[in-house]
C-alpha cells in the first residue's frame, strides 16, 4: 500500500475517534454511484484522498497508467457489464499492491464469494449506512477483512443459500439459458454428451434447488434460480 494509508486519532464532538488516512478509488459502471460515494467520504471520512472512478475494465487498466501514486484501496463493483470479472480487476490491482473492497448492491451469493476467493478485502452493500462502509474501507485499509452487515456476512459464509451445482450442472443450465434447444445441448458440451446424461444434470440441479427448500420444479425454473445466486450471468 502507500505511504499515506493509515489510521489517526483524531477528536469529534468530545470523543475520540480513529480517522482513516488513505488514497481510495472507484471502479463502478455507474458514475452517479461513485459520486454518491465520494460524498459519503468527504462527510464521513476527510480523511480519504479521492482519485478517481474508473467505468470499466479497460478503464481501470488506463487509469491504473496514470494514477500516481496509486490508490491503497480500489472500491470494485460486483459486475461492470463489460465482459469482465471481478477477479480480473482483482488480479490487475493484487499486482500493484492496491486492496479491493467489493462495494456491490447485489445479493447474488456466487460471485461475492468468489471476489472474496480471488483476494477482496471486504464486501459493503451499497444500501448500508455511510458508517458502515467507512468502518470496512478502515480494515482493509488496515489489512483486515471486513464487511457491512450482517447481510453482507450472510451472502459470504451461509451455505444454505445455494446449492452445490457441479460444473456440468452449471454447464447445461449455461446451455438452456443462452437459447441452446435441449436435444442440442449435450453435443454443445464439452465434451458431448448423450441426451440422456444432460436429463439427468437438470434433474439433479432442480433437486439440489428443492433440497434447499427452493421452489424450482423445471429446468427453466433452475435456470433463473442460478442466475439469481449468481451462477450465471444475468440474461439480458
Amino acid at each position: 500500500m502507500g505511504d499515506r494509508c493509515g489510521i489517526t486519532r483524531g477528536e469529534h464532538h468530545g470523543r475520540m475517534t480513529a480517522q482513516l488516512v488513505a488514497r481510495l478509488a472507484v471502479v463502478d459502471d455507474h458514475p452517479v454511484v461513485a459520486e454518491g460515494i465520494r460524498r459519503i467520504l468527504e462527510e464521513h471520512a476527510p480523511g480519504v484522498t479521492w482519485v478517481g472512478v474508473a467505468t470499466s475494465y479497460a478503464g481501470l487498466l488506463d487509469a491504473l497508467r496514470e494514477w500516481d501514486p496509486l490508490p491503497d484501496v480500489v472500491l470494485y463493483d460486483l459486475d461492470l457489464r463489460d465482459g469482465s470479472t471481478t477477479e480480473d480487476g482483482i488480479a490487475q490491482l493484487h499486482s500493484r499492491g492496491v486492496t479491493v473492497v467489493i462495494c456491490t448492491g447485489e445479493f447474488r451469493p456466487i460471485p461475492i464469494r468468489d471476489a472474496v476467493r480471488a483476494g477482496a478485502m471486504g464486501v459493503m452493500l451499497k444500501g448500508d449506512p455511510p458508517e458502515r462502509m467507512v468502518d470496512v474501507i478502515t480494515s482493509a485499509a488496515a489489512g483486515d477483512f471486513a464487511v457491512s452487515g450482517d447481510v453482507a456476512h450472510l451472502l459470504i459464509s451461509d451455505e444454505a443459500l445455494t446449492p452445490k451445482l457441479a460444473p456440468r450442472e452449471i454447464e447445461v443450465l449455461q446451455l438452456l439459458a443462452s437459447g441452446i434447444p435441449r436435444k442440442v445441448i449435450g453435443k454443445r458440451m464439452s465434451p458431448p454428451v448423450a441426451e440422456t446424461t444432460v436429463i439427468t444434470y437438470f434433474k439433479r440441479a432442480v433437486q439440489k434447488y428443492r433440497d434447499l427448500g427452493r421452489q424450482v420444479e423445471t429446468p427453466q425454473d433452475a435456470v433463473r434460480a442460478a442466475v439469481h445466486d449468481g451462477f450465471l450471468r444475468p440474461i439480458e
